[in-house]
């Protein structure tokens, strides 16, 4: 296995392990947006795989998941959308002047990657 590979391998590892574990908690800060960003990446791995690929089995797969993660990214974008807005609507005019921000995670990355 090359380097490059080997790298692809352990990015979708690591999503996979992030998005199994934010879809496990339902009650995680900005979920949505963070699940949105974590098949977005999730899709940009498969389609390097994809594109590395010479084996026709291989390639197939990963084009099946690559879409796969396209379309859950598509679906948790919406939702975060949806989210964004019921925040704002709850704020109300209020919110304009008050300037009550919606809750939302910070996320801060390890330098081992996690």
């Amino acid at each position: 296995m090359s380097s490059v590979h080997r790298h692809l391998d352990e990015a979708v590892e690591r999503l996979s392990r992030l998005r199994d574990e934010l879809l496990a908690d339902e009650f995680a800060p900005d979920r949505s947006a963070r699940l949105t960003v974590v098949f977005e990446s999730e899709a940009r791995a498969w389609s390097q795989v994809f594109e590395l690929s010479s084996q026709r089995l291989v390639w197939r797969a990963a084009l099946a998941a690559e879409a796969g993660a396209r379309t859950n990214a598509a679906l948790w974008a919406r939702r975060a959308a949806a989210e964004r807005a019921d925040c704002l609507r709850a704020t109300g005019w209020a919110g304009t002047f008050v300037a009550a921000p919606c809750p939302a995670a910070l996320t801060v990355m390890s330098s081992d990657g996690r």
